[in-house]
């Protein structure tokens, strides 16, 4: 539970930076029907009639070692929820018939403009020339934030390669000879105020001691971060230790339904003045914290484009106030000049950290204009996003940082939404976190067991907010190892979660919630037909494995199938077509996409040998192809030592072979 001191203030200890940029309710209780009992066959064997989709196979030995562990219950789960797994989230292909034809390549990471851009930032954070230019005599004028929508300016001043911004943002402008230039840049300067301020502030005695630094993009799922992001992937899981949330489910439409959650664990409509009056309420949260936000888009801003925004800045260093100047000078572009904007916002974020480093520090960075209205486009900012993750990690910055990656929700406009796997995908967006080794290890150790235990139990925006509390405030031991209050919507992830929760525990409205259903798959004599087929097939698949060792492992027969469940979609969510209105509450239900992934659930027998064996399949309509995992293919009753002229040649075989002297 958390204090409630936690829920009314996010505080992350002394200087913190966030960098914010523009920015199915059914309860699904597996039970097996008494028609369908485990240890009843439906019945004897008889052969089907010749099955028309096409099997393909994965997770062969060779990707066993890659397997992700599945989630034990911790002891006394059942009695805080249901024991068993009630929301099951669709595990979705990359390369789904639906939805590959969307992606394309993406191309490189450039801007044309003209002239070339004169002036830069170093990595030192100092103002310096391009070296075809090295004599140009320069000029800056400062501007500042007055509101949410004014801008105030400076007088013109000069400034020399070498020198440092007097302010984070300002307008320049350089000459030489006949030729001339104008641009904006932005750097970190150091605010002595709110570094007076943190010194001042005492430490709570529990605090974890780690600075959280969020990197998120907008409209990218967890499907497409993996598709159009692969080596930022790649180095997030491997080199940091990252772990992704595989049950992550939104909670509402758009990006303000991310973040005022994730920020207060509450909704837009549970804090009226967010809509009604500036937003001092946030302040609350953020008050204490000297916090940078950065916007990419401040025409379309989170808090600003339906909600009155800040009366006061809310945060020690705000980029709004940039982009409110970049709109202007440039327009709505991706582009300052001749660079891409994306390179000074995460060269921006890296200055914060190192100006602060003696600090606490939180930040928040939301990347918006790569990715809100172009799916592919994100693409070009893997080698950026990558390289800035790699910068970050090999200078220390991340020595003491929770990082979380992440993005608000999947994509929202285009024709992919119009599919069943967009639908599912606009849902179920890319989050992530990983920690410093060091804290892996020792003081988090159990905190990040139950982060990785937790990753496939269905968690939301609300949950990150405890989270957060539990970086400022840790657990106690009994906290880390009790199981949460399914009735509690906020549940951190650093304690173990309800494995029966429900959306509706979690606060996920019906149409938002992609839990799937199960249901009898043999109700009719096409079901019986069709789940027969594929019992043969999985059979098939297994006498594939063992073919190579056929002189030790006999060829197996299907003998009955004992039961057949089909997993479908929350039929509200199929129904969810957009909103009616424009603050993003009213559901349009009168969308008609078809289920295209359909999941099965068998439990056969087979021949010689009495083995039983469930397994998990994924039926692709659109292309009519089962996919078989081995890895999802269970033995769970006893095999004996019918494998036992295998077992020191080839483990893995063990679950499928039965020697011919044990027939």
């Amino acid at each position: 539970m958390i204090r409630s001191g936690r829920r009314k203030c996010v505080q992350i200890i002394g200087i913190s930076s966030v960098i914010c940029a523009f920015f199915f309710l059914i309860t699904v209780i597996w039970e097996q029907s008494d028609e369908i009992r485990a240890n009843q066959p439906l019945e004897t064997y008889v052969s089907p009639g010749k099955a028309t989709f096409q099997v393909v196979v994965t997770g062969a030995d060779g990707d066993r070692d890659s397997r992700t562990k599945e989630y034990k219950a911790p002891a006394g789960q059942a009695s805080i929820a249901s024991d068993k797994k009630v929301c099951n989230v669709p595990k979705l292909d990359i390369n789904g018939a639906e939805v590959r034809h969307f992606f394309h390549p993406s191309g490189s990471l450039r801007c044309t403009g003209k002239p070339k851009n004169w002036a830069f930032i170093n990595k030192a954070g100092r103002f310096s020339l391009v070296s075809s230019r090295a004599g140009a005599e320069c000029k800056i004028q400062p501007f500042y934030r007055v509101n949410d929508d004014k801008l105030r300016y400076d007088e013109w001043r000069d400034i020399r390669s070498g020198d440092t911004l007097p302010t984070d943002f300002v307008k320049a402008k350089c000459t030489l000879g006949n030729d001339a230039w104008e641009g904006l840049l932005m750097s970190v300067v150091r605010n002595e105020e709110a570094v007076q301020r943190a010194k001042e502030r005492s430490q709570p005695d529990d605090w974890s001691g780690l600075d959280v630094y969020f990197v998120s993009l907008d409209s990218v799922s967890q499907m497409t971060f993996r598709r159009k992001l692969p080596k930022t992937v790649a180095y997030f899981e491997k080199i940091l230790g990252g772990v992704v949330l595989d049950a992550y489910n939104i909670v509402g439409d758009g990006t303000p339904q991310a973040f005022i959650p994730i920020l207060t664990a509450q909704t837009e409509e549970e804090l009226p003045l967010t809509r009604q009056g500036f937003l001092k309420t946030f302040q609350r949260y953020l008050g204490n914290v000297s916090a940078t936000r950065p916007k990419d888009a401040a025409n379309i801003g989170t808090f600003t484009y339906r909600l009155k925004g800040f009366k006061d800045q809310p945060t020690d260093h705000l980029t709004r106030t940039y982009f409110q100047e970049h709109e202007k000078f440039y327009g709505v572009t991706t582009c300052a000049g001749s660079s891409p904007i994306a390179t000074s916002w995460y060269r921006y974020s890296e200055e914060f950290m190192k100006t602060y480093k003696d600090l606490p520090r939180f930040s928040l960075m939301h990347l918006s204009m790569y990715s809100h209205d172009d799916i592919n486009q994100v693409g070009t900012l893997d080698t950026l996003i990558e390289g800035h993750l790699k910068e970050m990690h090999e200078n220390g910055l991340f020595d003491r940082a929770l990082i979380i990656m992440m993005a608000d929700h999947g994509h929202r406009f285009a024709e992919l939404r119009g599919t069943h796997q967009g639908q599912l995908e606009e849902r179920l967006p890319f989050f992530s976190f990983a920690m410093p080794k060091s804290y892996r290890e020792g003081k988090m150790k159990k905190a990040w067991e139950n982060l990785v235990n937790n990753k496939d139990i269905l968690s939301t925006p609300f949950d990150i907010h405890a989270t957060l509390m539990d970086v400022l405030h840790m657990p106690s031991e009994s906290e880390l190892t009790t199981v949460q209050d399914a009735s509690q919507r906020s549940l951190s992830l650093f304690r173990p979660l309800p494995i029966g929760r429900s959306c509706a525990q979690a606060g996920v409205d019906n149409h938002w919630c992609t839990c799937l259903n199960w249901e009898d798959a043999t109700t009719t004599t096409k079901d019986k037909e069709l789940t027969q087929q594929m019992a043969v097939a999985v059979v098939d698949v297994i006498n594939a494995q063992t073919e190579p060792e056929r002189k030790l492992c006999a060829p197996l027969r299907l003998k009955n199938l004992m039961y057949a469940r089909r997993m479908v979609p929350n039929e509200a969510m199929l129904k969810y077509k957009a909103v009616k209105d424009a603050d993003g509450f009213v559901p349009d239900l009168s969308g008609t996409t078809k289920a295209d992934l359909l999941f099965y659930q068998l439990k056969l027998r087979t021949t010689p040998g009495d083995a039983e064996y469930e397994v998990t399949l994924r039926h692709e309509v659109s292309s009519d192809k089962l996919f078989v995992d081995l890895q999802s293919i269970s033995h769970p009753n006893a095999f004996g030592d019918r494998p036992h002229c295998i077992i020191d040649k080839n483990y893995f075989l063990a679950t499928y072979c039965v020697c011919y002297d044990r027939v």
